[in-house]
Order: structure tokens, then C-alpha cells, then sequence
């Protein structure tokens, strides 16, 4: 028997040895993702070696313990004995962050938003998923900053760079891209090359092999995140500090479930109210005054506003989904606002293509198919004349959102379980049909 396989035993002992450490030091940490830290699956590598003593050495490639969306932790052995073990602890919350919030589904490199994936995938990431990777690690690490966590040299640290506080990987996409051109010109690097692995992007990597089956069952992550939030609940109920970012998560994912149908049409109906103000005219004369009195005033008569859609067309929902919701919204819209009501409709991925006028949802050509930027759609929305009173937005999410709220009332249709609608919006979030094609987009 070979020297290296009479070591292998006491070293994987080690490590095992670290990780169990690193856990109890995580969960002491953040109490109210203990469950989610001890869920993870240990998966121990094949160690870096050496080359004269054969023992094992640091892989800078893993220093990040990088995990897959199977809840699986991809451990290095010699990164793993080389590292601090309240570094490895803090790895452990970093990744829970990555798998809790979702951040593979989000992604907007994963397979299923239409990109190709190299079989090589994960040795080395592509700009846009590297900055993915670094907006989903800004989200998170200003959350463990919050709980006085700071994070390794190298990582992305909104502080630091001067970035807001409490935004979501989407909000940090853009500000990161600009910081990212001021480094071309000279600057200095934003943060270390860090790859967190399948977890943040949704792109399966080579080393993932060697994970064990499919990871926790839906219903077991469901109650698990469920816990999760509970927790934090309970830890906010007793006034016991919790960062902001899991505090927001938490009560969006107790939030009761509710028809979407009724939902989406309350909050349509709602828009529109808030929209067509109430206002005299002499068009409709008020009959009861007009009984006591030889002068016809007049009467109070709802405006109808006028409504323009925007619609994310960059690739990330099918067609049939966006022509589903389509049908749904001008039926709303149509019962509340009278029938033939005829509407202006934006086709948005990075750009606002040409405004459409249609009867129908069905005259609505979906052209597009690039990335996404409803911050566009909603300027140009505002910049029609007449400007609209009301603007329904269809997006899946994954899209910075204006600062400062627009003129007209805006109601977001949030399609699927990732993504999120700005605070100033009326939202309600609608399924998203899995897709059976890959759909085709003409030009502008």
C-alpha cells in the first residue's frame, strides 16, 4: 500500500476536523441560519499536491469553498488546512447566502435564460458572469458586514467600495460595470477573481462530479427557508439585530400566497383608480343638484387613464408566458376601463424599441432578446405625450429599477419566484409556465 494512501485517512480526518469547527463557529455567528449552515454536504476533493513532498498544498481556485445549488461544499483539503477556521465559517455563511436567496435562479448567465454553456464551464467564468458573481457576493456581504463579519482580503466589499447599502445583485450589476470602466482606465482592481461556484450562477462546474445526488428534495428546502425566515422573525419579534437584507428576504418569503389572477387584477384595478382622478364635468350633469336649483352643475365623472405596458423582452421569459400575461392584463384593464381601449406598448431588454399601438394583446409584436434595463423602458414610457397615468411593467425581476419614483403610478408583474420590484411600485407576482421552446424574436 502506497504512503499516500496510509495518509489520506488521518488528513481527511483533518479536514472533516475543520469543517465541523468552522460549522459550530458559523452557527454561533448567525444563529438564525445555523439550520441552513449545518444543511450543507461536505464534498472533500481530490487535494493539490506538492510535487516534491507530495503533501497536500492551498488551490487558490477553491478558496472560496465553492458550492453547487445541491447544497453540496466543494472542500479543497489543503485550502481547507491552510485556512483560518473562522475564514472557513465565514465561506460557510457566504454560500448559505448564495443558496437561501436564490442567486443561481436569478442568474442571468444560467442555461436556462437561452445562454450557451461551455462543457468546460467553471474553470474559467466569462466577464458577465464573473460580475454576476461579484453583484450576487455584494448583496451578501453587506449583509455579514452588517453582523461586524468581514470578509477575507480580496472580496467584494460594498463599503469599501463605496457602493449603497442593501441592494440586491441585480442593483449592484450596473454600478459594478461603472466602477469596472474607472479600473480600465487606471484604477484599482474592484476585488480578487473569486468564483463561488454553480450556487451563484446556476452553471455547473467540472469538480461537480463529485457531488452526491440531487441535494435536499423540494419540500425539504421549502421547510428549510421557512425556518430560516421564521427565525428571523423570531429574532426580530425579541428586538434582536438582524441585517437588513435578510430581514426583507424573510418577510417576502412568510408572506402569505394568494390567487395571482385576483391579485394582479386588484392591483391593476388599483392603479387605475389612483390614475383617473375624479374631476367636474358638464358632460354628465348632476341630476339631484339640478332638481333644487335653476343652474345645471355639473357632476363627478372618473377619468380614464391612459395606460402604457412595458414589456421585458430580453430572453430570460418565453413568449407564450409574456402572451399569456398580455391576454390577463388587457382583459383587466379592458373590464375596468371600458371595452376597445386602445393602448401603447414598449418592448424593453436594454433599450426601449418602438412604441406600439394595439387594440389587442394578441397586435403586440415581442421583438428583443438582449440583456435587461426596465429603467430604459420606464423613461421612455414617461416621455410619451400624452404621458401616461398608469404604466404596467412585465419582468421577471432581473433588472435595475429607477431610484426615484416616476410621475404615473407604476404596477409590476413580476414573472416567477426570482427578482424583485422597487419599494415605490404596486407589485404582484405571477407564475412563469415552463418554457417548451426556445423562443424567436424579430428586430426593431
Amino acid at each position: 500500500m502506497s504512503a499516500d494512501r496510509l495518509r489520506a485517512p488521518a488528513y481527511e480526518e483533518k479536514v472533516r476536523a475543520r469543517i465541523a469547527a468552522a460549522r459550530l463557529w458559523a452557527a454561533h455567528q448567525a444563529p438564525y441560519l445555523a439550520s441552513a449552515v449545518f444543511a450543507l454536504n461536505p464534498v472533500i476533493l481530490e487535494p493539490a499536491r506538492d510535487e516534491d513532498t507530495g503533501e497536500p498544498v492551498a488551490d487558490p481556485g477553491f478558496r472560496a469553498f465553492p458550492a453547487d445549488t445541491r447544497w453540496n461544499l466543494y472542500v479543497e483539503p489543503g485550502t481547507a488546512l491552510a485556512t483560518p477556521v473562522e475564514e472557513v465559517g465565514w465561506w460557510m455563511l457566504h454560500q448559505v447566502g448564495h443558496l437561501v436567496r436564490g442567486h443561481a435562479a436569478r442568474s442571468p448567465v444560467r442555461p436556462e435564460a437561452g445562454r450557451e454553456v461551455s462543457p468546460a464551464a467553471g474553470t474559467v467564468l466569462d466577464e458577465e458572469a464573473h460580475r454576476w458573481n461579484q453583484a450576487a457576493d455584494a448583496e451578501i456581504n453587506d449583509d455579514l458586514e452588517a453582523e461586524d463579519l468581514r470578509g477575507p482580503a480580496g472580496v467584494v466589499s460594498p463599503a469599501e467600495l463605496g457602493l449603497q447599502a442593501n441592494r440586491t445583485a441585480e442593483e449592484y450589476v450596473p454600478m459594478l460595470e461603472v466602477l469596472a470602466q474607472a479600473v480600465s482606465r487606471g484604477g484599482r482592481p474592484l476585488a480578487d477573481a473569486i468564483d463561488c461556484g454553480g450556487v451563484v450562477d446556476g452553471q455547473e462546474r467540472t469538480y461537480e462530479d463529485g457531488g452526491s445526488g440531487e441535494g435536499p428534495s423540494r419540500l425539504d428546502r421549502e421547510l428549510l427557508e421557512r425556518s430560516i425566515a421564521a427565525g428571523i422573525q423570531d429574532r426580530i419579534s425579541v428586538r434582536g439585530e438582524v441585517p437588513s437584507g435578510w430581514r426583507r428576504w424573510a418577510e417576502e418569503r412568510l408572506r402569505p400566497s394568494v390567487n395571482w389572477r385576483a391579485r394582479l387584477g386588484a392591483v391593476i384595478r388599483r392603479g387605475l383608480s389612483t390614475a383617473g382622478q375624479a374631476d367636474f364635468s358638464y358632460r354628465r350633469p348632476s341630476r339631484r343638484l339640478g332638481a333644487y336649483t335653476d343652474i345645471v352643475p355639473p357632476s363627478m365623472v372618473r377619468v380614464v387613464p391612459d395606460t402604457v405596458v412595458v414589456i421585458d423582452t430580453s430572453g430570460s421569459v418565453t413568449d407564450d408566458v409574456l402572451n399569456r400575461l398580455l391576454a390577463e392584463v388587457t382583459a383587466i384593464i379592458q373590464g375596468a376601463a371600458g371595452p376597445d381601449r386602445r393602448l401603447r406598448a414598449y418592448c424593453c431588454d436594454v433599450r426601449p424599441h418602438a412604441v406600439q399601438a394595439v387594440r389587442r394583446a394578441s397586435d403586440i409584436e415581442l421583438v428583443g432578446g438582449g440583456g435587461t434595463d426596465m429603467r430604459a423602458g420606464l423613461a421612455a414610457a414617461m416621455a410619451l405625450r400624452p404621458r401616461p397615468d398608469l404604466v404596467v411593467v412585465l419582468t421577471d425581476g432581473a433588472t435595475p429599477w429607477p431610484e426615484q419614483r416616476p410621475a404615473a403610478h407604476v404596477v409590476v408583474c413580476l414573472i416567477g419566484d426570482g427578482g424583485h420590484a422597487p419599494a415605490w411600485a404596486s407589485a404582484a407576482r405571477v407564475p412563469a409556465d415552463p418554457p417548451r421552446r426556445v423562443p424567436t424574436r424579430g428586430g426593431s
